[in-house]
């Protein structure tokens, strides 16, 4: 099913994805030092992987970087959506940087390639309209003073309180999705699922990412009471014992039940099909060199190779949000933008 025949862009999108652009930049906590991310700024660990693309893939399956067999050296970023204490309940991301793939990048001239996961099937905003809307909710959250009068809550639970009071009690599907993303409280990163959530090309397919843990070669761990316990489990877990993970894409085969536009809907009626595996061998993850390089790491889904373009208009929204708050964060930390060789990586983890 080609993809060109189902991107359905709305008139008035490049407005709104800029108003996005502004907002994004708004909302960015300038006076932390370093200025962090605006989304999943907390991370537990820098991983080393190996991406190993399958052989034998089915002749449908064999496109772009899944073209044939390969192996790419990867970095991983384990993260929180929000919260700073890991004891809390969350969304949680997986960003994956493979290193050594050749080929033209959507994004720039690099060696790279990235994806984007977190572990919930659907994202929260079904479009870019929606989008901006959330986001003025919470620009004027951050204005407004009622947050600050509630003086005896915390200043993000006060925040996201006014939200609920000025846009998530009219948007019930939303707060549905957002409350099941805050729900989580996994023991480890290693033993989630993630999901892109939103839909890429696989060739002239189009489709959507899964990964899968193989939980059964995990040793079980004792959650820390700490505010970093996910890194603690990460980092215990990986001196103990190796991690794996099976990389999937869920092929789009209706577009009733299977829309490109609208990712607050989970895909059903078609299975996941295995394109790699990621092999994560015993590693210290969590060291001051391998943290803070992860820290200025830049993620962007249109890192990427034709053959695997992002789509629908979240993904549109995401390249211009991506590449001006990284540029912003950046230019605040006095850090140039600079896109890394696996040998800068790989060099940290023998450090």
């Amino acid at each position: 099913m080609s993809a060109e025949s189902n991107e359905n862009v709305p008139p008035g999108e490049d407005a709104q994805i800029a108003r996005l652009v502004e907002q994004s930049l708004t909302l960015m906590d300038k006076d932390t030092k370093p200025v962090l991310r605006g989304q999943h700024p907390k991370h537990h660990g820098c991983v080393r992987a190996e991406f190993v693309v399958e052989s034998g893939l089915d002749a449908d399956l064999r496109h772009g970087l899944f073209a044939k067999p390969g192996r790419y050296p990867t970095a991983i970023r384990f993260s929180n959506a929000a919260m700073t204490d890991d004891r809390k309940g969350d969304g949680h991301g997986m960003a994956l940087k493979l290193f050594n793939v050749p080929g033209y990048k959507l994004l720039e001239d690099c060696q790279t390639h990235d994806f984007v996961l977190l572990d919930h099937p659907v994202f929260f905003a079904g479009d870019v309209a929606g989008y901006v809307e959330l986001f003025d909710a919470l620009i004027h959250a951050k204005d407004s003073v009622l947050p600050k009068l509630a003086f005896f809550l915390p200043r993000f639970i006060a925040e996201m309180g006014h939200v609920y009071m000025t846009y998530l009690r009219k948007h019930p599907e939303q707060l549905k999705i957002m409350l099941a993303m805050m729900a989580k409280q996994p023991a480890t990163p290693l033993d989630q699922r993630y999901w892109s959530t939103t839909p890429y090309r696989l060739g002239p397919h189009v489709v959507r990412w899964s990964v899968q843990p193989h939980a059964e070669k995990l040793r079980p761990v004792a959650p820390a009471d700490s505010p970093d316990k996910l890194r603690i489990a990460l980092a215990q877990q990986l001196s103990e014992g190796e991690a794996a993970f099976d990389f999937m894409a869920q092929i789009r085969t209706n577009p009733d039940t299977m829309p490109i536009e609208d990712p607050t809907r989970e895909w059903t009626g078609a299975p996941l099909r295995k394109l790699a595996t990621m092999y994560l061998p015993k590693q210290k993850p969590d060291s001051h060199e391998l943290m803070e390089f992860c820290e200025h790491l830049s993620f962007n889904v249109w890192r990427c190779l034709p053959d695997h373009e992002p789509l629908g208009g979240i993904n549109r929204a995401r390249r211009a949000i991506y590449e001006a708050v990284s540029k912003r964060r950046h230019e605040l930390n006095g850090r140039p933008e600079h896109e890394p060789t696996a040998t800068e990586f790989l060099a940290l983890h023998q450090a």
